[in-house]
């Protein structure tokens, strides 16, 4: 286990380093802006399923996750996402379009690195869930479960996860792969969600 003082050390690398690359998605999407419109968000949504499955695919095949404290089928995102889109009238959200332009997903630490952003996005996706509520009247039960993430859930599964990450990302080889691993998956992220038609 790590020591007391590297406890810290790869949280707030992994904050503080990808940091340019948070901004810069978050304010490309601006999915609490007030030009979200129903359309948009689906193109949005349809966008994230094709990154999230093939990406949470490759993650749960480098396998040990349970001797890491991580239940992975727990934090899967591909199914929330797929009901969503069903949801909202996507009729074959498993024929979408899929990224094959992933983030390092070798070694364990690179693992924890895209990890990072997938469980990060559940602490903004509360604020956003309760945004296209009010803003598109779409809630969890009608095409927001997704955001909704984990619910009043969330800061426990945060916690969880934070603890797996300062127990297993020690070295100082694996805090820089998995800081190079979560810059990798927000700029790819970002690259993959630009691509999407947002067309009338």
């Amino acid at each position: 286990m790590t020591t007391s003082a590297a406890v810290p050390l790869i949280l707030s690398r992994l904050r503080a380093e990808t940091r340019a690359e948070h901004e810069a998605i978050e304010a490309d999407l601006d999915l609490t802006g007030g030009g979200l419109t129903r359309d948009r968000y689906r193109r949005i949504l349809e966008r994230f399923y094709g990154f999230y499955a093939p990406l949470e695919h490759a993650i749960r095949a480098v396998g040990g996750w349970a001797d890491r404290d991580l239940e992975l089928d727990a934090r899967r995102k591909g199914p929330l996402l797929e009901a969503d889109l069903r949801t909202l009238g996507v009729d074959a959200p498993t024929a979408l379009p899929l990224c094959d332009d992933l983030p390092p997903h070798v070694t364990p630490a690179d693992c924890f690195g895209c990890l990072y952003v997938l469980e990060g996005s559940t602490l903004g996706g509360q604020f956003i869930s309760r945004h296209v509520q009010h803003a598109l009247g779409v809630t969890p039960a009608t095409g927001g479960r997704f955001f909704h993430g984990y619910g009043d859930k969330t800061g426990e599964m945060w916690q969880s996860f934070r603890a797996s990450v300062t127990g297993f990302v020690v070295s100082p080889a694996d805090q820089d792969a998995a800081v190079a691993a979560a810059k990798d998956t927000f700029q790819k992220l970002h690259r993959w969600t630009a691509t999407r038609d947002d067309s009338p």
